[in-house]
């Protein structure tokens, strides 16, 4: 089959169905999710978005604990679909329709089944992690597709896609740091991996050079020295995290590894290597937990590669007819399933969700309704007064922050941001 006839060989009907199943669980998902308070990194980025898209300059007068582009993605969502909660949450729908579409192209390059490439699609908007993360203006919720688009480049073995693979590569890492994990195993498993890295580096050296023309040496105070700052925390918590990621990666890692047994038979080798270093060098982000003040929204960026092997594994398994290997597949479906539903039907207390004997899990941290009265009470308050709250609740109820800083944890915990801990603290009084 030519490369043109694997392009557009998925067909028209088969599209039709991805673009009619998926935008419309969006929906679905929407209305579900709501203005439900679900990660404190998502009102951080949110609130500090806000401020940027209304004149506030990053590093110098709002701190910022990541490179630019996060919070110019933010501003630009926020300036576009509104400054709204909702806006947000429609604006960030777009970038999982992305992944999905990826997802799309990756499980069809590999099984050449149109059932497969569909449902893993669709079910790249609904994995455990992509769902409790669902519209989070999180840094792994632009690098997911980055890093996807970055395999299936590398994958094509021209000078175009190795060029490209570069460039995608390196706009994720200019999300987060951390993404240097993923993307130097991506690059090195691509065909022309030379070319790929030279690429990367180019336009590393581009991003970095601008940035720092941009915003100086605060940009390193910010994203570099305040991050070393922050401590690490300790092994049994780490570990609980560990536990809790392995919990709901289990049934995406047991239909991932049954592509070994069949990767003879997948149609796209080179596709196959660096979706495996995509998910391998994703699985390596789970060591930054390490950091004070890391979370699992790093499950989001492994569940995308390890969704394509997983969709491989069982098309293989399914066409061989091997029994052993599709029950596992399906026991490891029921689990998924179990998991998703508990979330979804009690996202207060998703206990399938929660690995087993955990006190607590990974439940919404305010309802939508909670999330009303909230940001109803901070209304309440003298227009003047900042919030001392969560800076989500600030966002939601379109007030400020004290001292204008969304990045409580990252001022608080830095010595080198002590300018701006010291503003926070002059600002007063504050309600509630």
């Amino acid at each position: 089959m030519s490369r043109r006839k694997a392009a557009t060989g998925l067909g028209v009907p088969a599209l039709a169905a991805w673009a009619l199943l998926a935008p419309g669980l969006l929906v679905l998902l929407h209305a579900w999710q709501g203005n439900a308070y679900w990660e404190y990194s998502d009102g951080v980025y949110a609130l500090t978005g806000r401020l940027v898209l209304h004149g506030s300059s990053l590093y110098r007068d709002v701190a910022a604990a990541q490179p630019p582009p996060i919070y110019y993605a933010g501003a630009g969502l926020l300036g576009l679909f509104g400054d709204s909660v909702s806006g947000l949450r429609w604006g960030l729908s777009l970038v999982a329709l992305a992944t999905s579409s990826l997802v799309l192209a990756c499980a069809w390059r590999l099984t050449r089944s149109r059932v497969a490439a569909v449902l893993a699609g669709v079910t790249a908007l609904a994995t455990p992690w992509a769902l409790r993360e669902h519209a989070q203006l999180v840094p792994e919720t632009f690098a997911a597709p980055l890093m996807l688009g970055a395999a299936l480049a590398g994958a094509r073995g021209g000078r175009g896609g190795a060029v490209l693979a570069g460039v995608l590569a390196a706009l994720a890492v200019a999300f987060k740091l951390a993404f240097v994990l993923p993307a130097a195993a991506v690059l090195l498993a691509s065909g022309r991996r030379g070319r790929a890295l030279m690429s990367f580096f180019a336009a590393g050296a581009v991003l970095a050079g601008a940035f720092l023309l941009a915003f100086g040496e605060p940009l390193l105070d910010g994203a570099v020295r305040a991050q070393r700052q922050t401590g690490t925390a300790a092994l049994h918590y780490v570990g609980g995290l560990w536990a809790q990621a392995g919990w709901n990666l289990l049934p995406l890692l047991a239909c991932a590894a049954l592509v070994w047994p069949a990767r003879r038979m997948l149609a796209d080798a080179a596709l196959l290597r660096t979706l495996a270093a995509a998910a391998l060098g994703s699985l390596l982000l789970l060591l930054t937990l390490f950091k004070h003040g890391s979370y699992l929204t790093v499950v989001v960026a492994i569940e995308p590669p390890l969704l394509c092997l997983a969709a491989a594994g069982v098309t293989a398994a399914a066409r061989t007819r091997a029994t052993g290997r599709l029950l596992l597949a399906g026991g490891a479906a029921v689990l998924a399933a179990l998991q998703v539903g508990s979330l979804l039907a009690a996202p207060g207390d998703p206990r399938l969700f929660t690995r087993p004997l955990a006190a607590s899990g990974p439940a919404w941290t305010l309802s939508p309704s909670g999330v009303d009265r909230a940001a109803a009470a901070i209304r309440a308050c003298p227009p003047s007064d900042p919030t001392s709250g969560p800076p989500y609740l600030a966002f939601a109820a379109g007030r400020r922050i004290a001292g204008d800083q969304p990045d409580q944890f990252i001022v608080e915990h830095a010595a080198v941001l002590a300018r701006f801990r010291a503003a926070v603290a002059r600002d007063q009084p504050r309600c509630p």
